[in-house]
């Protein structure tokens, strides 16, 4: 799963980089609409994980089939925007992070989503959802390293600016706005400081930052040796053990920025009816203990709780970490800017 935007082009890539970089085109909506939802969703893992957990066991068996339209999250906004005047959407469900649902509530572009339409709703953790947003996965942001090269745990984000790192500190392009929450979170205390954040970015530009195209190609460069820290989900921390790459997490001491992501219904969406019952298969703890245990995500549901070796690769430390859910009222409002100064600034030097 690419877990925020990807950009178009990028600096200092590994071969990886054309992995997964193909939107796909619009779909047509084929002629048994009433049985079939357009689901905008991203590529890779998480896409796969759906059909295996969400869409074959549980979604099929109501006789709804999905059509995938795989692509990045800003053109998938961009779509329920540009057609929010037209009687029917483009897509039925979008996949998208809570920030970005936020600021399609704030134009009005979002289906309120209740326990009547979504019966699981009833079992969402306090604190994930909005009215118009179903948290699939979360997952707090940590520190990555590679144990067997760095010795000493980075305690803070902090840590990535030390010269030993230069040229070996690196993450997932995708991930830059929840980087830049980490920055200014470390640098003065708020995860919305983003002209401290500016400033800690420009640094790590300048020891050497590295960038990858995906979440997933964020993974083998510790394995080798390309990179000795980095910014990642501990979802992803516990993934990679399970492939062999010789990852750890550090849980940093200013906080832990939390990654929300889930789904949300376009106003105009063709078949709501529909779009309801896939938002409920996807809360059902069979499928969210499989997104769990195949892709580290912890479960946004109070029903499906973790045992064995997944749950003690995702248990929090003792003493438990401060989590940081960002202000998504302010974080929506900045992301355009900070996506564009992103773009100029560091992924274009």
């Amino acid at each position: 799963m690419r877990d925020n935007i990807l950009s178009p082009r990028l600096k200092r890539r590994t071969v990886l980089a054309g992995a997964g970089l193909l939107a796909a085109p619009s779909l047509i909506r084929p002629a048994m609409a009433d049985e079939q939802i357009i689901l905008g969703t991203w590529g890779g893992d998480y896409q796969r994980l759906q059909m295996e957990n969400i869409e074959m066991p549980l979604v099929r068996k109501l006789g709804i089939e999905t059509v995938p339209d795989i692509g990045d999250e800003l053109p998938r906004a961009a779509k329920i925007r540009a057609s929010r005047r037209l009687p029917r959407g483009q897509m039925d469900v979008a996949c998208v992070q809570a920030v970005q649902a936020y600021a399609l509530a704030e134009e009005g572009l979002l289906e309120e989503l209740t326990p009547d339409k979504v019966p699981n709703l009833a079992h969402v953790q306090a604190g994930l959802s909005t009215p118009t947003f179903v948290p699939h996965i979360w997952s707090p942001q940590i520190i990555s390293y590679n144990p067997e090269r760095v010795k000493e745990p980075p305690t803070s984000f902090g840590d990535l600016l030390d010269a030993k790192y230069n040229g070996k500190v690196g993450f997932p392009d995708p991930n830059f706005f929840y980087v830049m929450m980490a920055a200014g979170l470390f640098g003065s205390g708020s995860a919305s400081d983003f002209d401290k954040a500016k400033e800690i970015a420009l640094k790590l530009n300048s020891n050497g930052l590295r960038l990858y195209p995906s979440t997933d190609a964020g993974g083998p460069p510790f394995k080798t040796g390309e990179l000795d820290v980095g910014v990642m989900w501990l979802a992803r921390i516990a993934m990679w053990q399970n492939a062999g790459i010789p990852v750890a997490a550090a849980f940093p001491k200013e906080g832990c920025i939390l990654y929300v992501s889930g789904m949300c219904v376009p106003k105009n969406a063709p078949n709501k009816a529909a779009a309801f019952k896939y938002l409920n298969a996807m809360l059902d703890p069979s499928a969210q203990l499989g997104f769990a245990q195949n892709m580290g995500y912890l479960p946004t549901v109070t029903n499906a709780p973790l045992t064995g070796k997944v749950a003690q690769q995702l248990a929090l430390p003792s003493p438990a970490p401060k989590l940081v859910v960002p202000d998504f009222a302010v974080t929506s409002k900045a992301l355009p800017d900070i996506a564009d100064w992103w773009k100029k600034s560091i992924q274009h030097t």
